[in-house]
């Protein structure tokens, strides 16, 4: 793995400069294995290729936030990114990423306690990666692979979970939660902007903040 900014604990300007480098950096790591692993999901190469880019962008920072659920740590409340150091709240908050931390860690705590195993994740990146977005050229395609990782979703969790406890629905749900999530990530950016804080280019590129 490329080697990261070693990420400081100190309360100076540098300091806090150096975490938010450290944090954009695993973040790059990150959403670049989340576009490979979109390139491969069955499906995704029938799409035009203009849908392929736009879907990458709006569901990039969707997938980051289930990919930090699966590597959530319910004992010491803390996220395992792409170089194995696990990351608390506290950490988020003093690499100046916003007050989107509380929302994801609460998100993480949730499918924690579903017990969403590898294979619901693995759906519901899927169902993620394509769903409805603007300015698709061919969204009824899109529409069509989704619906068939949703069915496939519903049969695995009627398959391997009690009756009765509304499984399917209640995964679905987090769905929505993803989309919120999604939405404070691009207000963070917009702060991050207005801040002076600036991007590495390959995220700005992919969230579409303009300089």
């Amino acid at each position: 793995m490329k080697k990261t900014t070693p990420f400081p604990l100190g309360d100076s300007e540098e300091d806090n400069q150096r975490r938010f480098q450290h944090i954009t950096e695993i973040t790059i790591l990150t959403v670049q294995l989340i576009v490979e692993f979109s390139k491969r999901v069955p499906g995704f190469d029938t799409l035009l290729r203009e849908d392929q880019i736009t879907l990458l962008k709006a569901c990039s920072s969707e997938v980051m936030m289930l990919r930090g659920a699966r590597k959530y740590d319910v004992k010491t409340d803390s996220i395992v990114f792409a170089n194995n150091q696990p990351y608390t709240r506290d950490n988020y908050r003093s690499a100046s990423v916003g007050d989107s931390a509380d929302a994801l860690f609460r998100f993480c705590r949730k499918m924690c306690q579903l017990r969403v195993d590898n294979a619901e994740y693995a759906l519901l990146t899927a169902i993620v990666i394509f769903s409805e977005r603007p300015c698709l050229v061919d969204p009824h395609k899109v529409e069509r692979i989704q619906e068939y990782y949703i069915e496939t979703l519903r049969m695995y969790s009627e398959n391997h979970r009690p009756p009765g406890k509304n499984y399917f629905a209640r995964l679905l749900s987090t769905l929505t939660e993803l989309r919120t999530l999604g939405n404070m990530n691009a207000e963070m950016c917009f702060s991050l902007k207005v801040q002076n804080k600036k991007l590495p280019p390959f995220l700005a590129e992919i969230w579409d903040i303009q300089e």
